[in-house]
């Protein structure tokens, strides 16, 4: 059943954020989600998961619905068995002291016997690579880290969407590697994942589709080669992919160089 949006408005006070938005997000699909600062898309997931309307009040109008769902008939707690956000702050989640308690939390309240959620904890801890964090304290470890248990604690409730708004600002190649392989992974098991990003060199080479998000409404929807070779994205403030920088700059040289290993640059 996926997303399906209809006429999604939103503003916190008077200067609207959101702008009569209608989309569909397909189960199974990997969806990139582009747009430059305060273009609203993080405004966008809170929409997706219930913050809007039930804990973030402002002017909204609209329907949401998450795997046949309306947002705002069902509460955070209850979407949050059907799709799963990890926010950009990772501070702004973190509630328990321990990381093996923080990833425990939300399968906790789920109600999950204990044997299942050290199975689920235990699993996603080696997916992430982070057992070596299992006894550390939460306020004491780095942002990035912070950013994979956050990771760790959506994954362990087993949603069916998972939507990531910029889960990989505070980590390095190898560390945003690693996160999208385990997306790649995910999708490909037959979740879908909407990710928030401006590292858009990550969503060329994983993402199946890609939203541009511009004045508060999508303004281009398509593949990510033919998305990220429109040239409105920078009029936008989009950042365009590396790959397409040195793919401009060769054809100016009279260089021909195949497309596809330039991906992989």
């Amino acid at each position: 059943m996926g997303i399906n949006i209809q006429n999604l408005n939103f503003a916190y006070s008077e200067t609207p954020i959101l702008k009569n938005i209608n989309l569909e997000v397909n189960d199974g699909e990997f969806v990139g989600i582009v747009g430059s600062t305060g273009s609203g898309k993080t405004t966008f997931a809170f929409c997706l998961n219930g913050v809007i309307p039930h804990l973030i009040r402002g002017k909204f109008s609209g329907d949401v619905e998450v795997s046949g769902k309306n947002t705002k008939s069902f509460e955070v707690f209850d979407l949050a068995k059907f799709l799963g956000l990890v926010f950009q702050d990772p501070d702004s989640q973190i509630f328990s002291i321990t990381v093996e308690d923080e990833i425990s939390f939300g399968l906790e309240n789920m109600g999950i016997k204990r044997n299942e959620i050290k199975k689920r904890v235990e699993s996603v801890m080696n997916a992430l690579k982070i057992k070596n964090l299992r006894d550390k304290e939460t306020f004491a470890i780095s942002q990035g880290q912070k950013q994979k248990v956050c990771m760790a604690s959506v994954l362990a409730m087993n949603p069916e969407i998972l939507v990531l708004d910029e889960p990989t600002s505070q980590l390095d190649f190898r560390g945003t590697r690693g996160i999208y392989e385990i997306l790649r992974d995910l999708n490909r098991k037959g979740k879908t994942i909407i990710v928030i990003e401006h590292k858009v060199d990550w969503l060329l080479k994983y993402a199946d589709r890609v939203l541009v998000l511009n004045n508060g409404n999508f303004v281009i929807d398509g593949e990510p080669k033919e998305v990220f070779r429109n040239p409105a994205l920078e009029r936008i403030g989009v950042e365009i992919p590396k790959a397409f920088r040195i793919e401009k700059f060769l054809k100016r040289s009279g260089i021909k160089m195949d497309f596809e290993k330039l991906i992989r640059v």
